[in-house]
């Protein structure tokens, strides 16, 4: 039988006799001699396996390409389909007059054009029994409180006396947010709870399964929430039902904020997260920094967002921006080789506006008005910024930790403190105007409704304030 000379690399023949060398492939030593029969039969073996082992690396690469599209176009270009919207657009009061959830409207900045009643006098309070830790929502007739000692009351808010109340034997981290004729509160354990805001009548209850320490933020006929899970949840007010969700890294304590078709969500590491309403998706992410976790909420104004953090850190950023899926790694790297000395300038991200630097660490929402930026910190002083620029422009030490976010209401800055003193503030210069002691620590922050101050304490009252005739 024939004698060939086959390449066991590529599997090319040659008549015999020949160089060692393999004239197609050009390998040393791969050059053997076998039957022709079994010479085709092992080319044909080994040109499959040549031809498979090109494309394999291409083919590979061309998938996990066509995968990165598909997920990049799903998650960031619209291409999922968008989450089922609120069977109907009912919202909050805008009333100067009201206040009717958590910082007053959905933009978080706690700011009311109606000026505090001052001087004052208690025109009346409501002791609930227990340590009162949540600012009250004030919609119509009614100021509606939850309460340590597992109710929701609503009082009469010409008198003070109870009107109807709602027992769940369940403690509450909740301003409730009143919007038609519903009002909606979260107790501790996990519950959401929607009553008739007249009457108290339960019109429905969801068990979201972990805690629940932030409260309801509500528009358009959408309640939105963090909870325990590390998730915020969209629900519709009518029914309770969940219309979509989002996965953050860490527990969402504080409430949301929006603007136009934009959500800002933090949790409680140092992630500031802006979604979509429209779909539930993400659109920006940005990150303060492992030192510098974020306790309180975020307030918006126009294009831009603001936030606080730990080691006193203020950040203006731009929620219009977009991230890119490798945004994080990138920053990640860039940061490092800054620190390296092999970059001159620091990263930057994106939406960076700017960042200022406050005495003590941030853990509540600002309040924004007039073209400021209002924080305070656990040290117990209050800054005011230019909101454009981060520049800073007074601060005032009040001597003890301020443990509530700010209130704007007029030209007055309000604020509460452990020592359970509120504290008006000129917000113009930062000057201490006047000061109303209670009998204990201050948490729920200062409301002002028409033409009343409402003050919270762990004394368990709830005072009215109103100016002296």
């Amino acid at each position: 039988m024939e004698q060939v000379r086959v390449c066991r690399f590529c599997g090319h023949i040659e008549a015999a006799p020949g160089s060692e060398r393999c004239d197609n492939c050009e390998a040393f030593s791969g050059m053997i001699s076998v039957p022709r029969a079994e010479a085709e039969r092992l080319s044909r073996s080994r040109k499959f396996d040549f031809l498979r082992s090109r494309l394999l690396i291409p083919g590979i690469a061309l998938a996990v390409t066509a995968l990165l599209a598909f997920w990049v176009s799903w998650n960031y270009l619209g291409l999922a389909p968008n989450p089922p919207v609120a069977s109907t657009d009912v919202a909050p009061t805008l009333d100067p007059g009201d206040w009717p959830q958590t910082r007053r409207t959905v933009e978080g900045a706690g700011f009311t054009p109606n000026p505090v009643p001052y001087p004052h006098e208690i025109r009346w309070s409501y002791n609930s029994g227990g340590p009162l830790l949540n600012a009250p929502a004030v919609a119509g007739n009614l100021v509606y409180l939850t309460t340590d000692t597992g109710k929701l009351v609503a009082l009469d808010r010409a008198t003070g006396l109870p009107v109807w109340e709602h027992s769940t034997g369940f403690p509450s981290s909740s301003t409730p947010a009143v919007a038609g004729d519903l009002v909606v509160y979260a107790v501790r354990p996990g519950r959401i709870l929607a009553l008739d805001a007249m009457t108290g009548a339960l019109q429905w209850e969801r068990d979201m399964g972990n805690p629940i320490l932030a409260s309801p933020v509500v528009r358009d006929g959408t309640v939105y929430i963090g909870v325990g899970d590390y998730k915020l949840y969209a629900l519709d007010i009518a029914s309770g039902v969940v219309l979509w969700s989002f996965t953050t890294d860490d527990w969402v304590i504080a409430a949301v904020c929006l603007a136009d078709n934009a959500l800002i969500v933090v949790s409680k590491d140092n992630l500031l997260h802006v979604v979509d309403t429209d779909t539930g998706r993400r659109r920006l992410e940005y990150d303060t920094g492992r030192a510098r976790q974020i306790l309180g909420g975020p307030a918006t104004q126009d294009d831009l967002v603001y936030v606080g953090s730990q080691k006193g850190r203020v950040w203006a950023i731009n929620w219009r921006a977009r991230s890119l899926p490798w945004d994080r790694f990138a920053l990640f790297w860039k940061t490092t080789f800054h620190v390296w000395g092999w970059l001159t300038d620091p990263p930057s991200q994106r939406g960076s506006v700017w960042g200022a630097q406050v005495e003590g660490d941030v853990a509540q929402s600002p309040a924004l008005a007039g073209g400021r930026v209002y924080v305070a910190s656990v040290s117990g002083v209050v800054s005011a910024l230019e909101a454009s620029s981060g520049e800073a422009l007074w601060e005032t030490a009040l001597g003890s930790p301020v443990t509530t976010a700010p209130t704007v209401a007029g030209s007055t800055v309000l604020v509460g403190t452990e020592s359970g003193m509120v504290a008006g503030l000129d917000a113009r210069n930062g000057r201490l105007s006047w000061r109303f002691e209670t009998g204990g620590k201050i948490t729920g922050n200062p409301v002002v409704a028409a033409s009343t101050l409402y003050v919270v304490s762990h004394d368990g009252n709830l005072y009215a304030l109103e100016a002296v005739p």
